[in-house]
């Protein structure tokens, strides 16, 4: 199944006292590169969600971004500094020896006291913490391979749409290159009739007619470019990934198509060859969007 390397997903889940959201965003790339923004001290997860990620995708670029969230129903403890308080308390009863203040605080003064009442936030166990990482991940993974493979459905209709086009201009180059032969046997035969006649005429035409047939014969290119389109029309229904062989395939029906130029006489075949490199480019450039 053809699979783009473009996407997106994203997986939810709780604790008893957190809600944990993974992001997993995928573009392009030659390789599989992945990139995690968890806390430090959630390495062990750091390195289950990379394991996940590598066995799941093969190529791509991949971010990875945890959002975490307290639950509103999670249990709110403060913590009192005594000592600190203390401390407090101490420097008030030092000031009021020098300047008039109430004997008691309250419950607003106390809390406006820096440090002295702190918020504890119940924290992750690791074992929790891995759990719900490898949750929250499966589902973000589930997701984007669907979109991958709904992206890569449209490529693939693109790519048989685009070979179906090269092999109309490659059809158009076999039919048309055989007549460069003849005006070739024609120029030259009015040519050399200038200088000579009867049998050595035609034994010097058949000589550098055959010559000339041999330099821009291009049957073999022909048919290793139809081989390759049997190859391409074969890959894409691999259920692996083939980008890499997409691309290979690409290169050497782009040195065929090449070879063919160079070798053409004929204007007509011409056309065709500038056609079918234009095709052959808008299909590299959507195999580089192929996993």
């Amino acid at each position: 199944m053809v699979r783009s390397m473009t996407g997106f997903g994203r997986g939810v889940t709780t604790t008893k006292s957190h809600q944990l959201t993974v992001e997993v965003r995928a573009v392009n790339h030659r390789f599989l590169e992945i990139n995690t923004k968890f806390p430090k001290e959630w390495m062990e997860s750091e390195v289950l969600a990379k394991k996940m990620l590598s066995q799941a995708l093969s190529r791509g670029k991949l971010d990875v971004i945890i959002f975490l969230k307290e639950l509103q129903t999670a249990e709110q403890k403060i913590q009192i500094n005594w000592p600190l308080l203390e401390a407090y308390r101490k420097a008030k009863e030092e000031l009021s020896l020098n300047m008039l203040m109430e004997e008691k605080w309250t419950m607003q003064e106390i809390a406006m006291l820096d440090q002295v009442l702190v918020v504890q936030e119940e924290e992750l166990v690791q074992e929790e913490v891995l759990t719900a990482i490898e949750q929250a991940l499966q589902q973000a993974i589930t997701q984007l391979i669907q979109m991958r493979e709904r992206e890569g459905a449209e490529l693939k209709a693109v790519m048989l749409q685009y070979k179906e086009q090269l092999q109309a201009q490659v059809q158009c180059i076999r039919t048309t290159s055989g007549d460069a032969v003849l005006k070739y046997r024609e120029r030259l035969k009015q040519r050399v009739e200038e200088f000579t006649s009867g049998q050595l005429l035609e034994d010097r035409l058949l000589t550098e007619v055959a010559l000339f047939a041999e330099r821009v014969d291009i049957s073999e290119e022909l048919d290793r470019l139809e081989s390759h389109f049997h190859q391409l029309e074969e890959t894409l229904e691999e259920d692996i990934p083939i980008g890499r062989k997409l691309d290979f395939l690409m290169q050497e029906m782009h040195r065929e198509i090449n070879t063919i130029g160079s070798k053409n006489q004929s204007s007509e075949s011409s056309i065709a060859v500038v056609q079918a490199k234009t095709i052959l480019e808008k299909m590299r450039e959507q195999v580089q969007n192929i996993e």
